[in-house]
């Protein structure tokens, strides 16, 4: 029986329903309204893969664990979680030995189910790796942001078993809202990393004005010949030029740190 809690102002442990003994309509309700709570403050992608393998993980049936990963168009996982080592490290055998669920539902853009990965042909050599972790069943469901696959979010369990269609329909609708979380959390992470950047060309520009200023002042030269002396000292010294600005504002009489 697969269990979730509603979302709540308070313990988001507080008074769980068995979501199985619903219409999948509001099993679905129920996961979405406690994936947002949880979610929708995130702004780092880290944070919210943390939080999505948490939601997805309470949302099936004795699970072992559960991860996300997010891959690069080649294939190559850009940042992942996972709720339990054994998760981590079957996960890591699939980026090691190029094949797995993970893997084939990022590929084919569709979900995944092994009943019983020793013996699942598709990957005989991660099946029989990741069975000597502990692992033996798995559902993979792709993350799509239109089209495009850009990860997979992965069950795994201990023993055997075929998953129904109904927790299959289940883990796409997580995935769906969870593809939709991380795009945004992606977003404003390559926002917040772009104003970074631009906040520290800003200063360093500064810096090079403020010491260009203070070599003309210190050796009597001109604009244009205090910048050539800046950038003579930065080639002599094979440092930056922002650094060498920094040390002359540093080492004017009177400055202090």
């Amino acid at each position: 029986m697969m269990w979730i809690g509603p979302a709540t102002d308070g313990d988001v442990e507080d008074a769980v329903v068995p979501v199985s003994e619903l219409p999948l309509t509001d099993e679905l309700a129920v996961m979405f309204a406690r994936a947002s709570n949880m979610l929708l403050t995130e702004e780092t992608v880290s944070n919210a893969l943390l939080l999505i393998t948490e939601a997805a993980v309470l949302a099936v049936e004795d699970a072992v664990g559960a991860g996300v990963s997010l891959m690069e168009s080649d294939g190559r996982r850009s940042s992942e979680a996972s709720t339990a080592s054994v998760v981590a490290a079957a996960d890591a055998l699939q980026y090691d030995l190029g094949e797995g669920p993970c893997l084939t539902a990022w590929a084919s853009g569709k979900p995944v189910d092994s009943e019983d990965i020793r013996t699942d042909p598709r990957w005989m050599r991660w099946g029989q790796a990741a069975a000597d972790l502990g692992v033996r069943s798995c559902v993979s469901v792709p993350l799509l942001s239109g089209d495009l696959a850009f990860g997979a979010i992965k069950v795994y369990w201990e023993a055997p078993g075929t998953a129904s269609p109904r927790l299959i329909h289940l883990l796409e609708a997580f995935a769906s809202q969870a593809s939709i979380f991380l795009v945004n959390a992606l977003a404003k992470e390559r926002v917040s990393a772009l104003s970074d950047q631009l906040k520290s060309s800003l200063a360093q520009r500064e810096q090079v004005a403020t010491a260009k200023g203070i070599t003309m002042a210190t050796l009597g030269l001109g604009e244009h010949e205090a910048v050539l002396h800046l950038i003579a000292r930065s080639n002599k010294e094979k440092r930056r030029l922002h650094e060498v600005a920094r040390e002359v504002i540093d080492n004017l009489p009177g400055s202090t740190d």
